[in-house]
């Protein structure tokens, strides 16, 4: 029933931004509905019965793209150049570990390569919160939608940190039984933060109050 509940709250940010958000020019909220899609996909396989059949493989490829997806959000979110330069050079060390373990990605979970990701995405969470922070100190702007999908990632991530950790010690019984009662619920917080985050971005965005326009009598369009 839970797993079900998980699968149907993958729909509410998909749903929510298609409403809400398919106007806006917030690159960084493009970039989490197309995951928000693909993470989706990928559950669907996962409880198929081919992706039972597969489940290490799956795991593993989902883990190098939603790395992608991820690193790409907070290189396009974060303006700082040297933190964009230290993105590319964490996800170049990222990419080079997948391809060094490509041999073994459908025979075993691999905790070292899912362990660098979800530290890297911590860090990154971490660097925009205290950038965002200081930049809004003064102001206290802190309530938008990509500070929430931050707040989103940095749950998710802090969740299944120690699991990615422990993973290559426990077995496949003991993994399926605890990957799906841990990441199933951190699926659903995760979604509903999300949906959030879209909808926080429609209230912001409703009924903003028209541009005022000086008549200049000297321009020829104003007279």
């Amino acid at each position: 029933m839970v797993q079900i509940i998980s699968l149907l709250s993958s729909l509410l940010p998909i749903v929510f931004f298609i409403l809400f958000c398919l106007k806006t020019h917030i690159k960084g909220l493009w970039v989490i509905f197309l995951y928000t899609i693909v993470s989706l996909i990928s559950d669907v396989f996962i409880s198929s019965g081919w992706g039972s059949r597969h489940t290490f493989l799956l795991w593993n490829c989902y883990t190098a793209v939603e790395y992608s997806f991820l690193a790409y959000f907070f290189y396009i979110t974060i303006k700082l150049r040297p933190i964009r330069v230290v993105i590319i050079l964490i996800s170049l060390v990222f990419f080079i570990l997948f391809f060094v373990f490509f041999k073994s990605i459908s025979l075993r979970f691999n905790s070292v390569l899912s362990f660098f990701s979800q530290a890297s995405i911590l860090m990154l969470c971490l660097v925009y919160l205290f950038t965002t922070i200081n930049q809004n100190y003064q102001s206290l702007n802190l309530l938008n939608p990509l500070f929430l999908v931050v707040i989103a990632l940095l749950l998710y991530v802090a969740c299944t940190l120690f699991l990615f950790i422990i993973a290559n010690k426990l077995s496949e019984d003991e993994m399926a039984k605890y990957w799906r009662s841990i990441t199933v619920y951190n699926n659903i917080l995760t979604n509903l933060l999300f949906s959030a985050a879209f909808l926080l971005y429609r209230f912001q965005h409703k009924n903003r109050p028209p541009e005022s326009h000086s008549v200049d009598f000297t321009s020829p369009n104003d007279r």
